[in-house]
Order: structure tokens, then C-alpha cells, then sequence
């Protein structure tokens, strides 16, 4: 539910193999539920703009740090190299149409 904040967790019972193919299937699935909750385009190329900057930035729209819970009332701290910042300082932002597609 939105506002609701969710504990993101590690699936240890999933299915058995490689663990380092679980744990990056885990961490992919998180970065999809983190995008769903703060409708944001992260792992995508985007032009951005913030509060109080005179300029857009383009670039791949990353996490600089994985929040605890999934609630969005709290704010992500982003990285769009070479910035780091608040997911409430974004104005704009556009995902850009990715090349030979």
C-alpha cells in the first residue's frame, strides 16, 4: 500500500545453486520493488533536472544507497554520476529512448 513502509528482505529459501546468481536475482528484484514504490526509472538512462540547478544531467540513474524499507515517504539518496542527491530534489526527469531500439 502506498505510504506503507515494507522491510525489504532476502529469500535464503529460494532455489538452491549458485549463491551469488540468487543473490543477484534478489538484489534485481529489489531494485524492481524500490522502483515501483518511488516511480523512479533506476538502472535506465534519464535526463534529470533538480531544485535550484541551472542544468540537466543525463546519465544511468542508480542507487547511492539501498533504503531499509520501502517506504516512500522516506527519500532516496540517488547517484547520477557524478552527482549524488535526494530523490526530492528531482524536478524532471525522462527516461531516454535507448539507442538502436
Amino acid at each position: 500500500m502506498p505510504g506503507e513502509a515494507t522491510q525489504l528482505e532476502m529469500d535464503f529459501h529460494g532455489p538452491v545453486g549458485d549463491g551469488y546468481a540468487n543473490w543477484l536475482r534478489d538484489q534485481q528484484e529489489a531494485l524492481k520493488r524500490i522502483a515501483a514504490v518511488w516511480e523512479l526509472p533506476l538502472g535506465r538512462r534519464v535526463r534529470l533536472r533538480l531544485h535550484n540547478v541551472d542544468s540537466e544531467f543525463v546519465g544511468k540513474l542508480s542507487l547511492a544507497q539501498v533504503p531499509l524499507s520501502l517506504d516512500r515517504r522516506r527519500p532516496l539518496t540517488l547517484r547520477l554520476p557524478p552527482l549524488e542527491f535526494s530523490s526530492t530534489e528531482i524536478e524532471y526527469c525522462a527516461v531516454m529512448e535507448e539507442e538502436g531500439g
